[in-house]
């Protein structure tokens, strides 16, 4: 039923519990597909270990995550596409949450369980009434939530080839384009269920300010936005201006204040 993508590269401490996570789901129908970007470790020796002919490895040079991700929607057998990362982990129920979800709304075709952090640091959830639901205006929620994440994601493969898969020009927010891509066409329902976890112990979480021309940032474009949908790329610009004025990056000050004509500013 479903197809777990994996994209891989250097996560030899991390990748065999990550996929052990998935062997390990109450719910056993799946097959993963491990996207080997170029990693220069012992991550495939790793993979190809573990003893699971569900598993299918398949190998690429060093193009980024977002490629490996597309690669991977392309190679699935299956129809629903089940997002994570290789240094993340599900608890046991995750899938069982999702197909739950789809029993209970059987006509959508985006899925979003929740999510705790490793170091299990605070997180802002909204109160609801109901465990499982309809995310009725996600860009409203999402300014104070963080609604959707790689790894609690699961889509219907019809979703991507309608609205386009990950941008392989961006490596920063590339997920958070995707997700708005979606929200604007389909319904996300949504589980208050934790069933995964974000490894904070990642190599890749001290990267840094990203690439502005590599990052979401750079597609965004204010004019023709209203309502909330311009209030969450208006925020994500102003807290990106904040840094770029704290770090005296003069050149990236001026190219997002004339991009957006000052609309940042007033």
């Amino acid at each position: 039923m479903f197809t777990v993508v994996i994209p891989l590269y250097n996560k030899e401490l991390s990748i065999k519990n990550t996929i052990q996570s998935v062997l390990n789901q109450t719910y056993q129908e799946f097959e993963i597909v491990v996207i080997n970007d170029g990693s220069t470790d012992n991550s495939t020796r790793i993979v190809e270990a573990i003893n699971d002919n569900r598993i299918k490895l398949t190998h690429q040079e060093n193009q980024g995550v977002s490629t490996a991700r597309n690669r991977g929607i392309k190679m699935a057998n299956n129809e629903w596409i089940a997002f994570l990362d290789g240094d993340d982990l599900w608890k046991v129920n995750h899938l069982e949450e999702i197909t739950k979800m789809m029993q209970k709304f059987p006509n959508q075709k985006v899925y979003v369980t929740s999510f705790e952090y490793s170091d299990k640091r605070p997180m802002f959830r909204h109160s609801r009434t109901e465990s499982v639901f309809e995310v009725e205006s996600y860009f409203k929620e999402a300014i104070k939530e963080r609604l959707m994440w790689t790894s609690i994601v699961v889509v219907h493969k019809s979703c991507i080839n309608k609205v386009g898969d990950f941008n392989e020009r961006l490596n920063r927010g590339e997920d958070l384009d995707l997700w708005a891509r979606l929200v604007r066409e389909y319904t996300a329902i949504k589980s208050a269920k934790v069933t995964a976890v974000y490894n904070m112990d990642g190599a890749d979480l001290s990267l840094g300010k990203s690439i502005y021309i590599k990052s979401v940032l750079s597609i965004i474009d204010l004019k023709g936005l209203k309502g909330y949908e311009r209030k969450y790329y208006k925020r994500m610009l102003i807290n990106r201006l904040k840094y770029d004025i704290k770090t005296l990056d003069l050149s990236e000050i001026l190219i997002l204040i004339f991009k957006h004509n000052f609309q940042l500013i007033i």
